[in-house]
């Protein structure tokens, strides 16, 4: 069995203030928010060529988080799944990916910590 090379382009603690939620205080004042997502791609030796032509831009990538994260919705769910569907439809060779999306202060009485989702593509 051949071991096949990939490479895998992370981007990690990207930091936004954005208005997702369902309770009202977040729709207007918003809340932060962090984001870990990584893609998985084909190795090719064109890489040696040393020319962004021959693999993702993380900055594209960060570009597509950027622009969803300004889009007020109720659930982080569905932030997550629009992001994942506009990187795959962009980029048809992609093999996995996965984003991570963290609300830093969710509105539940007496929690102490973050609410996260991860959505696997």
């Amino acid at each position: 069995m051949r071991n096949e090379k990939i490479f895998e382009i992370s981007l990690e603690d990207l930091r936004f203030h954005s208005c997702h939620g369902v309770m009202p205080q977040e729709k207007l004042v918003g809340n932060e928010f962090t984001i870990d997502i990584s893609i998985k791609i084909p190795y090719s030796d064109s890489i040696l060529n040393d020319d962004i032509e021959n693999t993702i831009s993380y900055a594209d990538i960060f570009d597509i988080v950027k622009n969803e994260m300004g889009k007020p919705r109720k659930l982080i769910e569905t932030v997550a799944t629009c992001i994942a569907k506009r990187i795959s439809a962009k980029w048809s060779d992609i093999i996995s990916g996965q984003i991570t999306i963290c609300k830093s202060a969710p509105p539940i009485e007496n929690i102490s910590g973050q609410a996260k989702v991860t959505l696997f593509f």
